[in-house]
């Protein structure tokens, strides 16, 4: 019943935390042609960034200049909630794209929530801040495709200074462009993001659906879809007037040419400003207020938890298991539910599907197991019952709402659906293995350790007669053959009357009567093992 009690409180906690995390409007795809394409990048030509699946990193003295270059901006205040977060409702949204933010997929996820509130509270325009060299493929796509082309509000996009690779895709997917005096917009070749080269079939595949990619959005901006294919496919010369592209080459502008006119109108910003103060007045947005999304405090470590999760659950599990093992509510409980915690918190918060349905299914396979060992063991049924509920909603609690929900509106598509589905099953697979090689380490070394020796005969001297005849389960071996009485229930775990010694004993068929003559078979470092006799 200790368990039950434990693993209660620890799933009460977490019922709770989410109250602290962010609205959501969605509670819960990448799309790859295989391994190869999910790890494909938008780079600018010779060069190739790192893919890293990391938490969003707020780079200070880029914050610090963009408060110095737009004493307008403000940024959001929300620490715990929504009702501490600044209002999007009659203002200007300012999304910042970095150096780092294109390679990061947890930025796409922030970004997703962002649109969704300029959405839901009326904000007067949204404005992408983009200086970046480029980064995740399909990821970008998916932004531009799907997240971008829900923008209810008019959209502007701020190249300063740089727009390359991905960047000059996010920039294509906004409804006007505008250039920093000193910058570049283009070079949006596909490569791999660990550097290898791409087989001539998958290539062309990929050109292929990014090309498509090009002519939807641009034909939904208005823009010529031949100038964005010319910043990624080198196969074809293009001629936009003064600017020539040679076959094998890719187009990059400057500021001075991304607004040069081609066939009546700009051949892809509309102007050139110093400031996003400057945009705004062209676009008769002077004087509205201006707020800076920035990801929150609780944001970025529920980003680190749900990166994380494999460790969270190794850690809860083998908590749960050293506290059973142990008397009272000690260290290993304490443990486990600050890990569990953290890990429906974290999943939740970062956008996955880790919701209350699922904190509730997982208390009641918490409670099934527990039932099974503790008040009736040997039913099988609850117990097994149980674990795939607990194992079921570990697994479902850390897969991208997000991506499960863009699945489902294409049309349930199996190939997408392992994008999503393979991370989960990779942290769970490690935290269950990870969770067996840690108990089977506590079952070896941990009842030889001082600390734990300690603390047991502390437990023994006030729980027990103060005489020295109780003991701890669990040993190096020297009960096995002795015989005894049970005195309580074994079901399985109880104690026995050994010539006048007790001991901590669990049954090893699951269940004893009291008052039976028991036999010590075994001891497996944390238990004594015993049989009946007869």
């Amino acid at each position: 019943m200790k368990a039950l009690s434990i693993m209660a409180i620890s799933l009460f906690f977490n019922l709770g935390m989410p109250i602290l995390a962010q609205d959501k409007s969605t509670e819960g795809s990448e799309t790859s042609a295989n391994e190869l394409a999910s790890e494909l990048s938008l780079a600018p030509a010779r060069q190739a960034p790192v893919a890293e699946e990391v938490a969003i990193e707020v780079d200070e003295a880029e914050k610090s200049q963009a408060k110095k270059a737009n004493s307008g901006l403000k940024p959001q205040k929300r620490v715990f909630g929504r009702s501490d977060e600044e209002g999007y409702e009659g203002k200007v949204v300012v999304i910042k794209v970095g150096k780092k933010d294109l390679v990061n997929k947890q930025a796409f996820k922030f970004w997703r929530r962002v649109i969704q509130r300029v959405n839901e509270e009326n904000a007067r325009a949204v404005l992408f801040d983009i200086d970046t060299p480029g980064g995740l493929a399909f990821d970008t796509a998916e932004l531009i495709m799907v997240d971008m082309q829900k923008i209810k509000v008019p959209s502007y996009a701020f190249v300063n200074q740089q727009a390359l690779s991905a960047g000059a895709l996010v920039a294509a997917g906004t409804d006007t462009i505008y250039m920093h005096p000193v910058s570049t917009i283009g070079a949006a070749a596909i490569v791999s993001g660990s550097g290898a080269e791409i087989p001539e079939i998958m290539r062309a595949k990929i050109e292929s659906a990014f090309n498509a990619f090009v002519r939807a959005v641009s034909k939904s901006k208005g823009r010529n879809p031949d100038v964005i294919r010319a910043m990624m496919i080198t196969d074809e010369y293009y001629d936009f007037g003064d600017i020539q592209v040679e076959e094998g080459e890719l187009l990059s502008l400057t500021a001075d040419e991304a607004v040069t006119e081609f066939e009546g109108k700009p051949l892809l910003a509309k102007g050139i400003v110093n400031s996003i103060d400057e945009l705004l007045e062209k676009e008769g947005l002077a004087g509205v207020d201006v707020v800076l999304a920035v990801p929150t405090g609780m944001e970025k470590l529920a980003y680190w938890a749900a990166a994380f999760s494999a460790i969270l659950i190794l850690v809860g599990i083998g908590g749960a298991y050293l506290e059973m093992k142990t008397p009272g509510f000690g260290i290993g409980g304490g443990i486990s539910l600050l890990a569990f915690a953290v890990f429906f918190f974290g999943n939740y918060a970062a956008g996955n599907m880790a919701g209350y349905g699922l904190m509730l299914l997982f208390l009641l396979g918490v409670i099934l197991v527990v039932f099974e060992l503790f008040i009736l063991p040997g039913m099988i049924v609850p117990g097994v019952i149980g674990a795939i509920l607990v194992i079921g909603t570990l697994f479902v609690a850390m897969i991208d709402g997000f991506a499960f929900e863009d699945n489902a509106v294409r049309g349930w598509d199996a190939a997408g659906a392992l994008d999503f589905i393979n991370r989960p099953a990779l942290n769970l697979a490690i935290g269950l293995l990870g969770s067996t090689i840690l108990m089977m380490l506590v079952m070896r070394y941990l009842p030889g350790a001082p600390l734990f020796n300690k603390l047991v005969m502390s437990k023994v001297l006030v729980n027990g007669d103060s005489t020295g005849l109780d003991s701890v389960s669990g040993g190096t071996g020297e009960h096995v053959g002795l015989q005894g009485v049970a005195t309580t229930d074994l079901r399985p775990a109880g104690k026995g009357d050994f010539d006048g010694r007790i001991l901590d004993v669990t049954a090893a068929s699951g269940f004893i009567a009291e008052g039976k003559e028991v036999i010590v078979s075994s001891e497996d470092g944390l238990r004594i093992l015993v049989k009946e006799i007869g």
